[in-house]
């Protein structure tokens, strides 16, 4: 019974980290739209750098990317910090 436990956590450990890459992902396909959208003014700017070929207009999805990876690891840290409280919760006195 301790095995499969362990197996269980073991693969949602490993699910939550592949969740920090997917979310990350996510955040950079949605972030220029978002960016765009929420303010304007930052969208007419993105538009002028991409005339003056200074900058490409992706390049801005990388503020999604941030906040996709910022979002995902509070959401795994504390999926992991639960885990932790459990191990403890069940071994008070194993290091």
């Amino acid at each position: 019974m301790v095995s499969v436990r362990r197996a269980i956590i073991i693969v949602a450990q490993i699910l939550a980290l592949l969740f920090i890459v997917v979310s990350t992902m996510a955040g950079a396909l949605a972030g220029h739209d978002w960016l765009a959208n929420t303010f304007p003014i930052l969208g007419g700017a993105m538009a002028i750098l991409a005339d003056t070929r200074l900058a490409d207009v992706r390049g801005v999805s990388i503020f999604g990317a941030v906040a996709g990876f910022f979002i995902s690891t509070m959401l795994v840290a504390l999926f992991f910090l639960l885990v932790e409280i459990a191990h403890n919760t069940r071994n008070p006195f194993n290091t």
